[in-house]
């Protein structure tokens, strides 16, 4: 469905000079500066994949290049059968681009005038037009909404017309960029239910990027870690999340103890310390040694053991990245 190879993008941006001279004003100098530094993977039909990083790591220039909007400087790309940017008017049909930030709707009339604009851009029969708006209606709850301008919608409310907007013409591939952005739960969970029944009735092949861990946890069983252009990891979020060998343990005690001096030399790592509770992390072969420790402590009010959560796994590897290229 979708496949690339070796895909570059490098951007050429003025060079930062503290000599603010006639010359440097008249005649700036350029650098070039690697957005995505020579990435390769393949998506296959129908696969729902997390792809992450921190702000700059190179997510919404991959995005765009995947579906068109930015040309690479090398490398390949195939979108279901097309390349993105030779051919984006034809791709344009078999894909949908989502930004949590960016609107296609029109700010100053209801909504529904909005639908159907793009039911005559994408020349969608009246019955398919029909259908999906009762689909759109019922799993995001938009009958309420649809006769209010969208200046007037809350961000929740405008988000689920915009999502429902772009799908009208059934993309095969859906990219996302930030769906979710802002939004509060009971919003943000609608649309995440929405992204899987869109999968899973309709074989929907679904690239998402967030900084919201907690929504690639909930809709995504593949995850690619994208860190200054490269790509760390490409893998099932399960095996990420269980690769590394800790666990958390959450101690809530008597103020103002030293949880070290409980755990009698047990090797950890403090997390978090308040003056309640303490939270470290441990080898799970020491969990047993810890547990016994802290029921044989009278200061010890209670505790939890929890698996190290997937952003914490995350916030791992870009520490370890970072000391690896310093």
């Amino acid at each position: 469905m979708i496949h690339t190879k070796n895909l570059i993008k490098v951007y050429r941006v003025p060079k930062k000079n503290k000599r603010k001279t006639l010359k440097n004003f008249l005649f700036p100098s350029h650098e070039d500066k690697i957005a995505v530094d020579n990435i390769s993977f393949d998506i296959e039909k129908g696969e729902i994949v997390g792809f992450v990083g921190l702000n700059g790591a190179g997510k919404t220039t991959t995005i765009k290049m995947l579906s068109g909007i930015l040309t690479p400087t090398s490398g390949q790309i195939t979108a279901n059968g097309y390349i993105p940017y030779k051919s984006r008017n034809k791709l344009s049909m078999d894909i949908a681009v989502i930004m949590g930030q960016k609107s296609v709707m029109f700010y100053d009339i209801p909504a529904i005038e909005s639908f159907k604009f793009y039911k005559d851009v994408y020349s969608i029969s009246s019955n398919d037009y029909k259908e999906r708006m009762e689909l759109f209606i019922e799993k995001l709850d938009l009958n309420s909404i649809l006769n209010i301008p969208v200046r007037k919608l809350s961000l929740g409310q405008r988000m689920r017309c915009e999502i429902a907007v772009s799908l009208l013409h059934n993309p095969k591939i859906l990219f996302l960029d930030e769906p979710t952005i802002g939004l509060d739960i009971i919003a943000k969970q609608k649309i995440l239910d929405f992204f899987m029944y869109l999968n899973k009735n309709f074989d929907t092949t679904i690239f998402l990027t967030t900084h919201d861990i907690g929504d690639i946890d909930k809709i995504c069983e593949r995850i690619m870690i994208i860190d200054k252009g490269i790509i760390r990891y490409d893998g099932a979020v399960k095996e990420l999340e269980n690769r590394d060998k800790y666990k958390i343990v959450e101690i809530m005690h008597e103020k103002d103890i030293n949880v070290n001096e409980i755990l009698d030399g047990i090797q950890n790592q403090i997390l978090e310390s308040q003056r309640y509770k303490t939270t470290i992390k441990v080898d799970k072969q020491e969990v047993g040694n810890v547990v016994n420790n802290l029921i044989n402590n009278d200061k010890i009010v209670d505790f939890n053991i929890n698996t190290l959560s997937l952003e914490r796994v995350l916030q791992d590897i870009y520490i370890n990245d970072q000391g690896e290229s310093s």
